[in-house]
């Protein structure tokens, strides 16, 4: 059999309809596995007046249900004299039957009461009705309402329920909305319609001007602009979210290509494209060198031409580029830096003050930074990028919360203008860099060292007044802070000590009387947060979540080195003695675990071969060292390695408990030694072995 379901309602905003169809089809999986009825597939569509479920291969009845239910020994259930005890009494009550009929079983173990159950599946026309209701009922959203006298929340007022189990109606209704085998056709160029079939509707939906399926829409899209909106010395400009978003505005789309006035390119074109994209879902038009030409496409809801609806959006547009344009020349009547007085009335946060105090505390941290990495000679840029990189925020472009996604690349344009340093305006730009994840990275010092510092006054000014992440909340993107800063110190290569700046910026934070909790506490959870974000990176790169967790539980403070480690262990995993290097290692970590000191008394080693493994345990530390100052990781995996025929040896002719205390432990302290070494730049124990 097979089962369609439509929900038809007034236009659903878009960024509801994908997560909205996603759910409804998990909850509706999971509700006929609970029922016990099977099903081959469920397929999902929709529009904006439409949430549209199909199920293929639909069991015309439930399963039956047949199970055996044990309970305790029959020892337990019934006493010596045969009457049943307390236990049995117990188990047949929970299963809502008598005494009378429970049963003994033989197994393996010996006997034990129990309960079969046996339940006749029901047809599956008879459950249908309520489970689509339930369905309806449980459709969440993260805005509903109600409408009307109706007591059913909803995003949007429910019209119509079209509901078939093949050619049948399946038959509820919800607060005076009964299901039925009518449905209705696109707003504009369709009709309302009736099916006797599923067959049918699929074909009278398309008939009546309605592409019910999203991926079709979206890329009929993409081919109609290609064939009527571009040429050959043009093309669009298409937003992939932009583009998901337009695919669930419309139920048929046409695009059509409309125009501005020229004199609005004085305006910089990142502003007239963002315009357009986020404020009236338009695409840009490029040239072929990738300059705006004063041309945009807008995707109706139709399926023809319509000069009123080109010029309507026109018009539209114009407005909102002319508010730009008015922006743009007032925010060139004065100097970028002019704005840094406004941010002392701006607050960043209530504990942590305004953004210019955040400034001032990152630039004291940025001035430490830039001293770590050598790079003294750009100390002057970096500083007048701190103070400049939030100035935007309170310009009219920024500050009038029209263009927020610009914040940073307007910054860097009004720098220019005001006679900044090409470098100065290109870090104010980059310091927003990774803006979310897989985004450019900052290339520039300016920009490097502002990113970081300003992320992790953020972090710790945050952690240092209590407000940290839990779960889902998140309001300061934290957790995205600390991923942009690994991420910038990995691409930027910079050999710093994590550690080291974290205390910087809590000491800023101290002296600036704003750290509310413990510093001790306080720099102990921001590197945790810090190591959590590191295991995400770099397992994230490829590596294997047991060889980056065996690295990162040892060191994560200098995160290039780290890295270095990592591609070192992965490397090594792929070689042949890697398994003997792992087995050694447990070997000698499983004895010694536990077991406290690492001092060995050479007077009491009393065989030749423990004597031995003394003086090759001193030779590998020394050239162990001499690997790890050349970061030879590789060559310091192979000196532990080269341990491994003395100490198999040693295990087969020393106990190491010996009944005398003192020869026993300090038997365990050479093993710690030993261990000591092995796991100097990862923890062995926590990789798996190599099958």
């Amino acid at each position: 059999m097979r089962l369609l379901f439509e929900i038809g309602m007034e236009e659903l905003p878009a960024r509801f309809l994908v997560q909205t169809l996603k759910e409804m089809k998990e909850n509706l999986e999971g509700k006929l596995k609970d029922k016990r009825i099977k099903f081959e597939d469920i397929k999902t569509f929709g529009t904006p007046r439409r949430l549209v479920v199909l199920v293929e291969g639909l069991a015309e009845k439930q399963e039956d249900l047949d199970i055996l239910n044990m309970g305790p020994a029959k020892h337990v259930a019934f006493g010596e004299n045969g009457e049943i005890s307390r236990a049995g009494l117990g188990f047949a009550k929970s299963q809502g039957v008598e005494a009378t009929d429970l049963e003994i079983i033989e197994t393996p173990k010996g006997e034990y009461i129990s309960v079969r159950k046996f339940m006749k599946g029901e047809e599956t026309k008879t459950l249908v009705p309520e489970l689509l209701k339930e369905l309806v009922l449980e459709i969440n959203f993260q805005r509903s309402m109600r409408w009307g006298v109706k007591k059913l929340k909803f995003a949007r007022p429910i019209q119509w329920f079209l509901a078939l189990l093949d050619s049948d109606v399946v038959e509820f209704e919800i607060e005076g909305i009964k299901s039925g085998r009518a449905s209705r056709g696109h707003r504009f160029f369709g009709e309302n319609f009736e099916v006797a079939t599923i067959d049918e509707y699929f074909e009278k939906i398309r008939a009546n001007n309605v592409i019910i399926d999203i991926e079709e829409r979206k890329n009929l899209i993409k081919k109609l602009i290609k064939e009527n909106c571009e040429s050959s010395n043009e093309h669009v400009l298409i937003d992939e979210d932009l583009l998901k978003e337009v695919t669930n505005l419309v139920e048929y789309p046409y695009p059509i290509v409309g125009t501005f006035n020229s004199d609005f390119l004085e305006v910089p074109q990142d502003v007239l494209i963002i315009s357009m994209q986020v404020h009236q879902r338009y695409f840009p038009i490029l040239d072929s060198e990738g300059k705006l030409l004063p041309k945009f496409v807008v995707v109706r809801n139709g399926i023809e031409n319509s000069d009123e609806v080109r010029k309507g959006n026109e018009k539209v547009l114009s407005a909102r580029l002319a508010d730009a344009r008015f922006f743009y020349h007032e925010d060139l009547k004065k100097s970028l830096v002019e704005n840094v007085e406004k941010l002392k009335n701006v607050v960043f946060q209530k504990d942590l003050g305004t953004i210019y105090n955040k400034i001032e505390r990152a630039q004291k941290v940025a001035d430490y930074l830039v001293d770590a990495i050598g790079m003294e000679e750009r100390k002057e840029n970096v500083l007048r990028t701190l103070l400049l990189a939030k100035a935007d925020l309170v310009s009219n472009m920024i500050g009038e919360k029209e263009f927020t996604k610009l914040q940073g690349f307007m910054g860097a344009d009004y720098a220019i203008r005001s006679g900044e340093d090409e470098l100065v305006a290109k870090g104010i730009e980059e310091h927003y860099y990774p803006r979310y994840q897989g985004d450019v990275l900052p290339k520039g010092i300016e920009g490097i060292v502002a990113g970081i510092c300003d992320r992790l006054d953020t972090l710790c000014g945050c952690f240092g007044v209590g407000i940290i992440p839990s779960g889902s909340k998140d309001p300061f993107a934290l957790r995205r802070s600390a991923l942009g800063i690994v991420n910038i110190i990995l691409d930027a290569n910079l050999n710093i000590s994590l550690e080291a700046l974290v205390e910087k910026a809590l000491d800023t934070l101290e002296e600036t009387g704003v750290l509310k909790r413990d510093k001790a506490e306080v720099k102990k959870e921001v590197m945790e947060f810090f190591k959590q974000r590191a295991l995400n990176v770099f397992t994230d790169m490829g590596y294997a979540k047991d060889v980056v967790s065996a690295v990162v539980d040892k060191n994560y403070n200098n995160l290039v080195d780290t890295l270095l480690r990592i591609k070192a262990v992965d490397e090594f995993t792929k070689m042949d003695d890697f398994n003997n290097l792992v087995a050694l290692m447990k070997r000698v970590g499983n004895i010694s675990k536990g077991f406290e000191g690492d001092v060995v008394n050479a007077e009491l080693l009393k065989e030749d071969v423990e004597k031995e493994l003394f003086e090759k345990s001193n030779e590998v530390a020394h050239n162990a060292e001499i690997k790890l100052s050349e970061k030879d990781y590789i060559g310091y995996l192979n000196v532990i390695l080269s341990t491994e025929d003395v100490i198999n040896r040693y295990f087969e002719s020393i106990m190491v408990m010996d009944k005398d205390e003192a020869i026993k432990n300090n038997r365990l302290s050479q093993l710690n030694y030993i261990s000591g070494i092995f796991n100097k730049i990862v923890n062995l124990a926590l990789i798996e072995e190599k099958k």
